[in-house]
Parts: structure tokens; C-alpha cells; sequence
């Protein structure tokens, strides 16, 4: 005797109820987040100067007794401003390299310091980001494939060639994270994808591909190309 398969009304209104709820909640999910890290940014800068300057002002405002909210950011923004301006100048650089050899000689400050410096400095020195090229590398075995980010086009090995083996960063979906891996050059293989597309991809766990690529064709292509010639 054949069982009848058609869904009863009850079981469609649940599973409809089931997927608007959660179709609402990926709509709000991220505005809430959104929300949340800008108020904890807010309150945070807010807060380095906000309660001293307003404290300030009802002592020299006659019957001043209301809070200015935001007027400690605009008093950061300020002072990042003014020490940007004048770290253009010869003596400020000194007063700057005088107090980070003081950091320095404190144990847990120079290690905190020293790690922060070495993220942000790639990124607001004179220098090129420390990746610029796109590749596929065979990683972290054979028959598996990521993007990785090219940090460095030659590697000195004890053999003293220098074009043979290549650095990429092979990052994982929160970028801070990751491995630097030397792999052979011939293993690393140019993606037609910009870093910026890369990192898109690689935060979004592969969701967002704006720039599709066929990897047997990738891998088919040679290898990146060496900067410069060894002895």
C-alpha cells in the first residue's frame, strides 16, 4: 500500500517559519555586529579624552552640566594628526626614536610594541604592502590546492642559489593568521587576481570569488617568473 508523501500544512508553515527566521536573522546578523564593534569603537576612543575635556568644561563654564559626546574623538583625530604632522620634522623623529628605546628596555612592553610595529609598519611605511602577486601552491599536501600571497620572490638556501625557492603567505579567513611556507618556484603557480581579491576570498572562507579562475589552466601556466638571476 503506497504511504502518502505530500507534506501536511503544518510541516510547510513550520519549515516556512524555519527559513524566514533565518533568512531575517543573516539580514540583521550582520548589522547588529556592524553596529556593535563601531559603539565599542566609539565609546572606546571617546573615551581617552571625552570625560577629561568635559570635566574641564563645567569648571570653566558657569553652569555647565552637560556631557559632549564625541568630543574626545575629535580630540584624537587631532593629536593623530598634529604627531603625523610633526613627524615630518628631524627633531620629532628623534623624541620618537628616544621614546622607543625606553620602550625597549621594558621586558613586556618591548615584545607588545616590537609585534605591533612589525604588522602595522608593512602598511604605513614608504615601502610596497609585502605581498603583490596572487599564487596557487600545492599546500598543505598533493591533491590540495589554496592561495597564497607571495611575500618573497628569492630565498637564500645553503646550496647559495637564490631563484629556485620562493616565500608565500598562505593566510587563513581572519588574514592575521597564517603560515609563511618556502615551497620551489616551479610549485608556485600566478593567479590572474589582485591581492585585494585575494584577501576578499580568503576572509570570506571562499565565499566571494569576483574573479573566477579555472585551475587546471593555472596550474598548467609556468611558474612565476624569477626576479633575478643566480651565479
Amino acid at each position: 500500500m503506497a504511504t502518502d508523501s505530500t507534506p501536511t500544512h503544518s510541516t510547510t508553515f513550520g519549515a516556512t517559519v524555519r527559513q524566514s527566521f533565518i533568512a531575517g536573522l543573516l539580514v540583521l546578523l550582520p548589522v547588529l555586529v556592524t553596529y556593535k564593534i563601531l559603539l565599542f569603537a566609539f565609546v572606546a576612543v571617546d573615551g581617552l579624552f571625552g570625560p577629561s575635556i568635559n570635566r574641564i568644561l563645567s569648571h570653566t563654564i558657569p553652569d555647565w552640566d552637560h556631557y559632549l559626546p564625541g568630543v574626545g574623538i575629535i580630540t584624537t583625530l587631532l593629536v593623530v594628526l598634529g604627531i603625523g604632522w610633526f613627524t615630518r620634522y628631524l627633531a620629532f623623529k628623534r623624541i620618537v626614536a628616544w621614546a622607543e628605546s625606553g620602550i625597549e628596555r621594558i621586558p613586556v612592553a618591548r615584545t607588545i610594541y616590537g609585534a605591533v610595529k612589525q604588522v602595522v609598519s608593512p602598511f604605513t611605511g614608504k615601502q610596497a604592502l609585502p605581498f603583490t602577486k596572487v599564487v596557487m601552491v600545492e599546500y598543505p599536501m598533493p591533491g590540495r590546492y589554496m592561495l597564497a600571497l607571495l611575500t618573497r620572490e628569492s630565498v637564500d638556501d645553503a646550496r647559495g642559489g637564490t631563484d629556485d625557492l620562493v616565500v608565500v603567505f598562505v593566510p587563513s579567513n581572519h588574514l592575521h593568521l597564517g603560515h609563511p611556507v618556502i615551497v620551489p618556484r616551479a610549485h608556485a603557480h600566478p593567479v590572474d587576481m589582485t591581492p585585494e581579491e585575494a584577501i576578499k576570498y580568503l576572509v570570506s572562507a571562499g565565499s566571494v570569488l569576483n574573479v573566477p579562475f579555472d585551475l587546471r589552466r593555472t596550474l598548467a601556466t609556468d611558474a612565476i617568473e624569477a626576479t633575478s638571476k643566480s651565479a
